[in-house]
């Protein structure tokens, strides 16, 4: 069984994807910058503020995850893209009003002694931010999830109800058999391959022998 679990911060995608591969038993994935700043050796807000016009954290980032998704059957991705990053056999997206999100995300991050107005307002340029960004990395407007087999609004749901609906949508979705193709990820492997300068296999083989530290040092920037 492979799922994608997509969705904006503070909408439970973590949690989700944690429960949901525990219940099932699938390999759980979640890469995001935090891990690439570790494998990097670099600093994540470093990272973070850097992305806006250095491509390269992105096209690493979801290369490792393209990667990882090939290698395995039985897998739960949970990122944002992840529905557009791999072949899943159900696509889901969590999302939830701004203000719940922003109070979320204010909650967990309350030893940055941020206000709330002050989360709530990063939480909007955030999303905006990630949109221009992914419709000029891939074409993908993050606001369309016509490809989504089911939508859940998180809001007045606990964790464990949230996963409770993936972990049923799941069974039937293995029951069904559903065919699902994704349009989008032969041109997204395509474009990481050609501006981390690497051959299409290296995207598409998850064996193909890659180290992303020396593709880094080897770049430095995208634009």
């Amino acid at each position: 069984m492979r799922i994608a679990i997509s969705g904006h911060s503070g909408c439970g995608n973590t949690t989700a994807t944690t429960n949901v591969g525990k219940a099932l038993q699938l390999k759980i994935v979640n890469y995001t910058f935090r891990d690439l700043a570790r494998d990097l050796s670099l600093n994540f807000e470093e990272i973070h503020k850097e992305a806006s016009t250095n491509l390269i954290y992105d096209y690493l980032t979801d290369l490792t995850l393209i990667r990882n998704a090939i290698s395995n059957e039985n897998i739960v991705v949970g990122t944002r893209l992840a529905a557009w990053l791999m072949d899943a056999e159900l696509r889901i997206w969590l999302h939830a009003p701004l203000e719940t999100r922003a109070t979320r995300i204010n909650r967990r991050e309350s030893e940055k002694e941020s206000s709330y107005e002050q989360v709530l307002y990063k939480t909007l340029k955030r999303d905006e931010q990630n949109r221009k960004r992914y419709l000029r990395l891939y074409g993908l407007d993050i606001d369309d999830h016509s490809d989504f087999d089911v939508t859940i609004n998180t809001e007045k749901l606990t964790a464990d109800q949230v996963s409770s609906l993936i972990v049923a949508a799941a069974k039937w979705a293995k029951k069904s058999q559903l065919e699902r193709t994704n349009l989008h990820l032969s041109r997204i492997q395509e474009i990481i391959a050609e501006n981390l300068q690497l051959p299409i296999e290296a995207v598409q083989n998850p064996k193909f022998p890659i180290d992303v530290l020396e593709i880094y040092q080897k770049l430095k920037k995208i634009k």
